[in-house]
């Protein structure tokens, strides 16, 4: 057993050389994968979270000790309990990760490990085909999954519930059984009690293929999804329309996924099919509802996930010596010489100059002097062609009697162009 999870690591490239946090609940799952752990020579700690949901909770917590005691390995606990808002199964399952990752913080590792084994990976595939997912989600449970601080092992996802038993039983280790992996109120129950034995009746091979089936889609995964994450970079996390229409569809899909993922929006076959129509549609302007106020938005030959355009008011003053910045992004300054960087700049009289400026945002209404009439600062915007997201960033310069002298990089107002001296000084603006 020990070599062929040693073998496992090894072919997924889980080459470790640093301590292993181990989630170790009682069930034999989790001490099959602490004790496999133990005799292959790594250096383990075991973590338990004591739920206090069930009677039998103070006995394994109680338990769980005086086995890491019999190992001689590091014991931690949480003692959780419900605070009686929100979903229970949500908020135990981020207290859980958060407490073991404190664990592992404490011990100077980042690995992770959990007893997911082959029949909990299938429970999870057949119930990511009734919801619906991506190639990535039908393919179940990873064998590893990095976060970029922590990484999450199952070393033990090959195995059988029956050869995890067997092994403990040959062993003389004692597990505890949750009475709620007997009742049919869960789905995951429901598969594992009644359609999963059809399945192993029908295949005697059944957990290997499912092993195969998850490897496979995760390879394709990953190979599609690499393209997915350079397109996104090379686009500013945007769908550019011209550049979309082109790819394949595995590609196409697979890149609304992964907008929605950096949202934590649960994707589905029906939004992406909606995306997909909306970037194929003719039409002008349009939006799709996601979640938490989100919409995924189609303005000229863009696709993005934004909230509706909220007024952010921010307003600075600027005087001949200052130096402020505006939206946390911009930083103006008078100067007078023109700047030898890539900023952008405007030169005013400063004889002929009404200060101090103000920097603030579009205001409905705003209109700009221009040497054949008035132009709404909207209309410049919508002209230009500046996503509706971002049209309340641009910042506007206005001097001290309500003039707008600049749409800062689209537009100076016919005032700036009048402006006669020699006094010349200019308004420069850098994007930080």
């Amino acid at each position: 057993m020990t070599e062929r999870i040693k073998q496992f690591l090894k072919l997924n490239n889980l080459n470790i050389d640093k301590p292993i946090v181990c989630a170790v609940s009682g069930g034999a799952d989790s001490l099959a994968l602490i004790q496999i752990l133990y005799e292959i020579g790594y250096k383990v700690i075991l973590a338990h979270v004591n739920h206090h949901k069930r009677l039998e909770s103070e006995e394994e917590a109680i338990a769980m000790e005086a086995y890491a005691r019999s190992l001689n390995i590091p014991f931690e606990i949480l003692n959780y309990h419900y605070s009686g808002n929100g979903n229970f199964h949500d908020e135990s399952h981020n207290a859980r990760y958060e407490f073991f990752r404190n664990v592992a913080k404490k011990y100077n590792t980042n690995i992770i490990a959990t007893a997911h084994h082959a029949k909990d990976q299938l429970e999870t595939i057949l119930i990511k085909m009734m919801e619906g997912s991506n190639l990535y989600g039908y393919g179940g449970m990873p064998v590893s999954y990095d976060d970029g601080e922590f990484i999450v092992i199952r070393p033990i996802l090959l195995l059988t519930k029956e050869e995890i038993c067997n092994f403990l039983n040959e062993r003389n280790i004692k597990w505890y059984e949750d009475s709620s992996n007997y009742q049919d109120e869960f789905l995951r129950n429901r598969l594992r009690h009644h359609v999963i034995p059809l399945l192993e009746k029908e295949c005697p091979d059944l957990y290997n293929k499912v092993i195969q089936y998850s490897s496979l889609l995760h390879e394709s995964f990953d190979y599609i999804r690499d393209d997915s994450k350079k397109y996104l970079n090379d686009n500013d996390n945007m769908i550019n329309i011209d550049t979309f229409k082109d790819l394949r569809i595995a590609l196409k899909k697979d890149i609304i996924s992964l907008m929605l993922e950096g949202y934590n929006i649960q994707k589905n076959n029906a939004i992406i099919e909606d995306v997909l129509e909306l970037a194929s549609s003719d039409k002008g302007s349009k939006d799709i509802s996601l979640k938490d106020g989100y919409y995924f938005i189609k303005e000229y030959n863009l696709l993005y996930i934004s909230k509706k355009e909220e007024k952010n008011i921010e307003s600075v003053s600027l005087s001949l010596d200052d130096v402020v910045i505006f939206g946390n992004k911009y930083k103006f300054y008078f100067s007078k010489i023109i700047p030898n960087n890539n900023a952008k700049y405007i030169k005013l009289c400063y004889n002929q100059l009404e200060l101090p400026l103000l920097i603030r945002n579009r205001n409905d209404g705003d209109f700009i002097a221009l040497n054949n009439g008035n132009k709404k600062v909207s209309r410049v915007l919508i002209d230009r062609k500046v996503p509706k997201y971002k049209r309340g960033e641009v910042p506007i310069v206005v001097d001290n009697l309500g003039n707008i002298l600049w749409i800062y990089n689209y537009l100076k107002s016919d005032i700036v162009y009048k402006q006669k001296g020699n006094s010349d000084i200019y308004l420069v603006c850098e994007v930080l």
